[in-house]
């Protein structure tokens, strides 16, 4: 993971400023399409980061931050004797599926291959490192299956980044990177990283053809020698619809994929072939369906015109399991829910399983109670938008859906009372979600309409409050 924003605004600017037009040709998701309908319907996911860095227990960049050697990193897939590697035996993705339904979650994304290169998938590329390999398991055939089982949408974490390949931080063989390895500048860094995009192309060809169709895919980290951002390394990945044959980095006909006509593909071209509904964030380098907003500062501001996704880490020290845990807590949790979804956003949130595949008992505790929370006031979260009036930062905010509007009413709010901005319908019943309890309410001749007697104590962490206009009830 990288803390970066990026939004279809940024993106624009920047091909502005580089003189590039900005490529749309794999076709953007809009609004009203019925792969953004779900996501945008769905609100709340669950994020899993699980690999090689369990074993250290110190987070998903060990590997780059430790410039430890290769040889060394790859000893954690194995039991050297004192039965500290990544074995996996304790792996249930089915009861993961059923925690995140539990945590009132509706889609499951879970890092494939993160930075440090290790698949856990069924890869046949020569440098390919997979779980197959070492623990004679296909980890994400089993996470894919138990997933759609459990009836979430299957989501796909994928990241081009590999530190295992020194032309990574060189890829012309000119300007070598700062590293902690210490390479330097040499001619062959350039074929060593066509290696490494090739490996790249493999695999997410073998992913999308052999365990899709997925719903959605997290793509993660294109910028390349550590410098950058994301967009400045779509000249090297080729992310949208079709490669250029003439792209200096060529990827051979037998890691690559084609359309019918025979042009070769990019990575979001590869992705529609098999997953033609599969929405993506833009963190491949190119635009995406829906913009991204990563770590865990404050949410603020108005509804935002795009749909968007927050992603953030139950455990506030890495993403990667750690056994250094800094949890947040519930009413952490709800605020960042509420502040996301007033804001017409979803919210994707991350834990880190042990190199045994056990999600730690507090993180699942703390799930299991906020989900008990959502079974009650979920109406006002699933299928709603942001809006239709913006928040007030740190107070209260709105979502609504066809007959009905929710007040989520935060602990900076002070009172008993609140007034809500003019309603063109009818009001005919006003409610407290989380305690199912009728409000009193006066709708003015302007439409705007007071609620008084409101329970500031019952769930002090977010007051719900259910504006009917249907003539319907809770």
């Amino acid at each position: 993971m990288k803390r970066t924003v990026f939004s279809l605004a940024y993106l624009l600017l920047a091909c502005a400023a580089s003189g590039r037009e900005p490529k749309t040709d794999f076709g953007i998701r809009q609004q009203d399409d019925a792969a953004m309908k779900w996501f945008q319907d769905a609100k709340f996911g669950m994020f899993v980061h699980w690999g090689l860095y369990a074993v250290p227990a110190q987070g998903e960049w060990y590997l780059e931050q430790s410039a430890m050697s290769l040889d060394a990193y790859r000893k954690f897939a194995f039991d050297q004797g004192d039965g500290v590697y990544f074995d996996a035996k304790n792996f249930d993705p089915t009861a993961w599926a059923q925690l995140a339904k539990a945590a009132g979650m509706k889609y499951i994304c879970l890092t494939a291959r993160h930075h440090d290169g290790f698949a856990l998938f069924d890869s046949h590329f020569t440098n390919a490192f997979t779980s197959v390999q070492t623990l004679h398991r296909d980890l994400y055939a089993e996470y894919v299956k138990a997933v759609r089982a459990a009836g979430l949408r299957v989501g796909l974490y994928f990241s081009p980044i590999d530190w295992r390949y020194p032309g990574y931080y060189d890829v012309t063989g000119t300007n070598c990177a700062d590293n902690g390895w210490h390479y330097q500048t040499a001619a062959w860094h350039k074929e060593n990283a066509d290696v490494m995009k090739n490996e790249v192309y493999e695999q997410v060809r073998t992913l999308f053809k052999n365990y899709g169709p997925f719903d959605y895919v997290f793509w993660d980290g294109s910028w390349l020698a550590q410098r950058g951002s994301d967009r400045d390394g779509a000249y090297f990945w080729e992310p949208g619809k079709y490669r250029d044959s003439a792209n200096a980095w060529p990827v051979t006909a037998a890691n690559s994929d084609s359309d019918a006509s025979g042009r070769p593909l990019g990575l979001m071209g590869i992705a529609r072939k098999y997953s033609p509904q599969v929405i993506s964030n833009a963190r491949s380098g190119w635009i995406g369906d829906f913009d991204s907003a990563e770590g865990d500062s404050e949410v603020k501001g108005p509804v935002r015109p795009n749909p968007w996704e927050k992603c953030l880490n139950l455990n506030r020290v890495t993403w990667g399991y750690n056994a250094r845990q800094n949890l947040m807590t519930e009413a952490q949790l709800t605020r960042y829910l509420v502040d996301v979804v007033v804001r017409g956003g979803n919210m994707l949130l991350n834990v880190g399983p042990d190199r045994h595949g056990t999600i730690p008992e507090t993180h699942a505790a703390l799930l299991w109670h906020f989900g008990a929370w959502l079974t009650k006031v979920g109406d006002s979260i699933y299928g709603t938008r942001g809006g239709p009036w913006n928040p007030v930062d740190g107070q209260y905010g709105f979502t609504y859906k066809p007959g009905k509007y929710f007040i989520h009413i935060l602990p900076g709010y002070v009172g008993t009372e609140i007034a809500i901005p003019a309603i063109k319908e009818k009001v005919t019943g006003c409610f407290d979600l989380y305690l199912r309890q009728p409000l009193n309410f006066v709708q003015q001749p302007d439409g705007t309409v007071r609620l008084t007697g409101l329970n500031r104590d019952a769930h002090n962490a977010d007051t719900v409050v259910s504006v009917v206009t249907d003539g319907s009830s809770l």
